[in-house]
């Protein structure tokens, strides 16, 4: 039998490995997310070694990328709820922070409760990190954890603390549910100042959509290509536990289930199926898509899209406290309009289409329609409200004509008399506070017919002197909820984007206790739909349109628009 020789091999001892670990560990901090090192808290109430799923491991390939590419990491989130993505980033920021010198990072979270959440994460990474790879503790608290020699240290604060990080060069910021900040552009504005434009610098901000809100605002530029950070959407159907067997082969039971957005449960297997086949989702996706709306959403398929969105469209469409109903929202169609500018010729006013013109037509006027023709005055400042406009049908309850522009009022007062010549000679009524009081003014001298208020005395409806339409304690809510109710019930025909864009911005205040825009939003074209609602009700479509001392020859005119 042949002899086995022995080979000498030099013995590593314990305290070799441990430095051979803190100096891989030191070039490759993110050796502690990917491998296991770090332990995070489960739904059961274990403590575990944190294993990456499939989307935080999309999310941190995203990070190496950008890291090989030496560029630095700006980065959106828009995630399904319990996706595991903010455990993600605390534990990159904890990697970062404890292994290397003078480092600040920062957390920031939408509330308190959110911040001490965090920074227990922070405290249970440290915690049971295994020894040879803890630097010493200097101070920790809820504001706080940081590394005594080395020089670095994670802080936590909230949003309501605009001047969040300024005080410090931060190289690491996690911005956790960040489309819950009561200012997210004005944080924006301190951290980025905070933020060296470095490669290995990070910022990231994750959230789950509320709204079309400042959030959604910086993911289209994202989407866009018109900053420098890079939109990222985790859906439902790509996290793994959003996934139930089928009992004996069967789906889980919808008959009988009263669906929020839908007509019952034939509506509902139509809308099923076109979700599953536009998403290749499994019979176990689909399984568990249907338990959770009928379990944990009341039947309601837009709070669903809202906890777990499929598509960044439908989230921001599905989520936020609006003032009008959502889905009689998605039903409302926007249409192209036809640009132009209305100008006199020969003693009539007519319709001729530019690409820089002010007025976005819908509908052409008619000799057998009537219109109100109503809006608000603005400064005419640049960056301010801008001076808003809106014809309403009052036969068919169409939007006709929208004009939208930062103008001087007086330039306002001429083209509103044009628009109003221009449709039948439309009642006009202007809200009458700031400067529309002295648009309203010009209008009675020159135009006309301009709206009056009306008083109910003894009985009986009479018109005061008072010119122009007054939005007070009484005729906003009076106004917005009869614009609310036409809405859902689909009687009112908005057709303008920005009306659209603005309806889905303006929110159910709970702060101030009344329907208004939400921060950083306008409201100008909304309040306009609400004050033609308001009058057409006053003065609702007669039909006699022959009492009209307008000759048919001005509307033979109006073909060669």
């Amino acid at each position: 039998m042949q002899e086995v020789m022995a080979i000498d091999r030099p013995e590593i001892s314990l305290a070799e490995l441990d430095e051979a670990e803190q100096t891989l560990v030191f070039l490759d901090p993110l050796v502690l997310v990917r491998n296991g090192f770090l332990n995070i808290k489960t739904k059961q109430g274990q403590i575990i070694p944190l294993i990456l799923n499939s989307t935080q491991v999309k999310v941190l390939n995203k990070i190496e990328e950008l890291l090989a590419e030496h560029k630095p990491i700006r980065l959106w989130i828009l995630k399904a709820r319990q996706s595991g993505i903010s455990t993600l980033i605390e534990a990159i920021l904890f990697a970062y922070t404890s292994q290397h010198q003078a480092l600040n990072s920062l957390v920031v979270s939408h509330d308190l409760d959110g911040a001490n959440y965090l920074f227990s994460m922070q405290k249970l990474y440290y915690d049971k990190l295994q020894s040879n790879l803890k630097n010493p503790i200097k101070h920790s608290n809820e504001k706080k954890l940081e590394f005594s020699g080395i020089y670095s240290q994670v802080l936590v604060d909230t949003s309501d603390n605009l001047e969040a990080g300024r005080s410090y060069t931060l190289r690491l910021v996690h911005l956790s549910e960040v489309s819950r900040y009561k200012d997210l552009s004005a944080l924006l504005l301190s951290i980025n100042q905070a933020v060296p434009q470095l490669e290995g610098t990070m910022i990231i901000g994750e959230t789950t959509a509320n709204g079309r809100d400042q959030f959604h605002d910086e993911w289209k530029k994202a989407e866009s290509g018109l900053s420098d950070w890079i939109p990222l959407f985790i859906p439902w159907n790509e996290i793994e536990e959003y996934s139930l067997a089928l009992t004996l082969g069967r789906m889980y039971p919808i008959e009988g289930i009263k669906f929020r957005t839908s007509d019952g449960a034939e509506n509902f297997l139509k809308e099923e199926k076109v979700i599953k086949e536009k998403f290749n989702l499994t019979d176990k996706q689909l399984n568990w898509r249907r338990w959770a709306i009928v379990n944990n959403c009341n039947g309601d398929i837009l709070q669903f899209s809202q906890e777990f969105p499929i598509d960044p469209e439908s989230a921001f469409i599905a989520s936020g406290d609006i003032f009008f109903d959502k889905e009689a929202l998605k039903h409302q169609e926007i249409l192209k309009p036809k640009v132009g500018n209305i100008v006199k010729e020969m003693g009539r006013f007519v319709f001729r289409e530019t690409e820089t013109g002010l007025f976005n037509i819908y509908e052409m006027p008619s000799i057998y329609n009537e219109y109100v023709l109503t809006g608000d005055t603005a400064k005419g400042l640049a960056h301010g409200d801008k001076s808003a406009s809106v014809v309403l049908n009052k036969k068919s309850n169409n939007v006709c004509a929208v004009y939208n522009h930062n103008i001087a009022p007086d330039r306002f007062e001429e083209d509103v008399e044009r628009l109003g010549h221009f449709y039948n000679d439309a009642l006009v009524a202007i809200e009458n506070e700031g400067y529309g009081y002295a648009v309203n003014q010009g209008l009675y001298k020159s135009y006309g017919n301009v709206y009056k208020k009306s008083k109910t005395k003894k009985g009986f409806k009479e018109t005061t002197l008072e010119i122009g339409f007054s939005t007070n304690s009484v005729t906003r809510p009076t106004m917005l909820a009869q614009l609310k109710e036409e809405i859902f019930n689909g009687s009112i025909t908005l057709n303008d984007k920005q009306i659209l864009d603005q309806c889905w911005t303006f929110i159910n205040n709970q702060k101030s206790g009344r329907p208004e825009a939400d921060t950083g939003k306008l409201d100008d074209l909304i309040m306009a739909c609400a004050i033609a609602v308001y009058v057409r009700r006053e003065h609702p479509y007669k039909g006699n349109f022959k009492r009209r001392k307008v000759e048919k020859e001005h509307y033979r005119g109006l073909a060669g628009y």
